[in-house]
């Protein structure tokens, strides 16, 4: 559909947060959910002038493909830079890199192996990491809108992604499966809807996974937010 679950939003919010990307692709933008986020908290959630409010003052590279033209309105061509009207395993050749690439409850919609070459092209086109959203055991469905594109053909799960050297996974409301799928040398985002929370490295990162196995993460992020007085998340 041109919609799909929330569930992800927040932490997708805090993904960008966390690595800051200059430049995005988000792959079956629908509706353009994850426009509005990108454009609020990579281009907006900053501003110290309300003059600079204006699509002219944005400075991430915002980029979409979309199979559905019907799908495509003002308001998705205000938020996106460049919208790739098409199938993504296609158009994705043709472009350039991306900081981060948003593939949100699309892959479901793939055979399976058409989806894995898909995921694979995604990741060679990314710096960073490419976030994967779909729902868990998603059954197959034929009849959806109409639409071919709409069809669910595949279901997935943290096996899949087995051959990528840094996954994280997370299953949400047990409603929404999260993938991050970072690349080699970059920090792996933490997949929390805080925007306290990243991955930490060095001594800070050893202390960290060591408060985590004691403690647990919960007691943990709660003693050393008040040792510090502000929020901090600890994943270990």
């Amino acid at each position: 559909m041109p919609t799909s679950t929330p569930y992800a939003v927040p932490i997708v919010a805090s993904v960008l947060r966390q690595l800051r990307p200059t430049s995005v692709l988000d792959v079956g933008i629908g509706f353009g959910k994850y426009g509005f986020v990108v454009r609020e908290y990579l281009d907006v959630w900053d501003l110290a002038d309300y003059r600079d409010y204006g699509s002219d003052q944005w400075r991430t590279r915002l980029e979409g493909i979309e199979a559905t033209p019907e799908y495509i309105t003002p308001l998705q061509e205000y938020l996106y830079d460049t919208i790739h009207r098409g199938e993504a395993q296609t158009i994705i050749d043709g472009l350039r890199r991306f900081d981060v690439i948003i593939m949100g409850d699309v892959l479901e919609h793939f055979e399976k192996d058409e989806g894995r070459r898909l995921v694979r092209k995604l990741y060679e086109h990314a710096d960073s990491c490419v976030l994967l959203m779909f729902p868990p055991d998603c059954e197959r469905n034929e009849s959806v809108l109409h639409n071919p594109y709409e069809s669910h053909r595949s279901a997935w799960n943290r096996r899949d992604f087995s051959s990528y050297e840094n996954v994280t996974y997370r299953v949400l409301e047990g409603r929404t499966a999260m993938v991050a799928l970072t690349r080699p040398g970059c920090v792996a985002p933490v997949l929390t809807p805080s925007f306290a929370g990243r991955a930490r490295t060095g001594w800070r990162g050893m202390v960290a996974k060591s408060l985590v196995r004691v403690m647990g993460a919960r007691r943990a992020s709660a003693m050393v937010s008040r040792v510090a007085r502000r929020k901090i998340v600890l994943t270990g």
